[in-house]
């Protein structure tokens, strides 16, 4: 069955062999978990937040040498054997130097890698877009805090916040467990109109620190560490809206 989802994921597969496999989706959990997961990773490749650039530093470094090397080959040609000498023995050192920094220039990206935080986002992200792939937004579906919390107990070792927004035009839907970085945190999720909002909650080590504004594959995300907890929200409504949504948190979990 794998080789018919890569068919249907590259859109290869003649009518019959296409409904085939969609119908074997609607009847598989497990082959349509690894399709939705196949989409994402995919979704990931083309949205070109794997490519970073290279430190200014390195780049600096790789045109004074290319420029040194440069002048050596531009210098007046004399006569005299030990100027020939000269020029050769420079060349010979200097090309080698230009070479090896501009193959670091090119390498350095894939050997460094996304930061810790990069790549905090990028499974951030990909949690939310499983929940709305997959039809399983939440575990405990209510609009009363009241009950929501109290669901997350002997799930996590902690004890979420859950603010209740309804006034505000963010109505609370209900919570799921999820896992980020290899542990369990509380997702709280969030409607504003027709969009969906995941708030991940999980202990921090680190003191308060103020909101940071990022976007990743479409999705706008914006996170903070608050009371001892790290607080990240991502949906795909607009910057000002969720950093509306992120003030209201925040007002909320000041009374906590």
């Amino acid at each position: 069955m794998i080789e018919l989802l890569h068919g249907l994921l590259d859109k290869e597969l003649d009518p019959v062999r296409s409904l085939e496999a969609e119908q074997h989706l609607k009847e598989c959990p497990a082959c349509a978990r690894r399709y939705e997961e196949e989409q994402v990773l995919r979704k990931i490749i083309a949205g070109g937040s794997l490519y970073y650039e290279a430190p200014r530093s390195l780049s600096r470094n790789v045109r004074s040498a290319l420029r040194l090397a440069s002048r050596a080959e531009a210098a007046p040609v004399s006569r005299s054997w030990s100027w020939d000498l000269g020029r050769l023995w420079l060349r010979a050192r200097l090309l080698p130097i230009a070479v090896a920094a501009l193959v670091l220039l090119l390498v350095l990206p894939s050997l460094v890698g996304p930061s810790t935080e990069n790549r905090l986002a990028q499974e951030i992200v990909s949690a939310h877009s499983r929940s709305l792939m997959a039809d399983h937004l939440t575990d405990v579906t209510s609009t009363d805090q009241h009950t929501v919390k109290p669901w997350f107990s002997g799930k996590v070792t902690f004890s979420p916040p859950v603010p209740n927004l309804s006034s505000q035009e963010f109505p609370l839907i209900g919570g799921r467990l999820d896992v980020l970085q290899e542990q369990p945190v509380a997702a709280m999720i969030y409607q504003h109109r027709k969009h969906f909002i995941n708030l991940f909650i999980w202990p921090s080590t680190h003191g308060d620190s103020r909101e940071k504004l990022s976007a990743q594959r479409g999705y706008n995300l914006i996170h903070w560490t608050q009371g001892g907890m790290n607080c990240w929200a991502v949906s795909d409504v607009n910057r000002a809206d969720l950093q509306q949504f992120a003030q209201l948190v925040k007002a909320v979990l000041e009374k906590e």
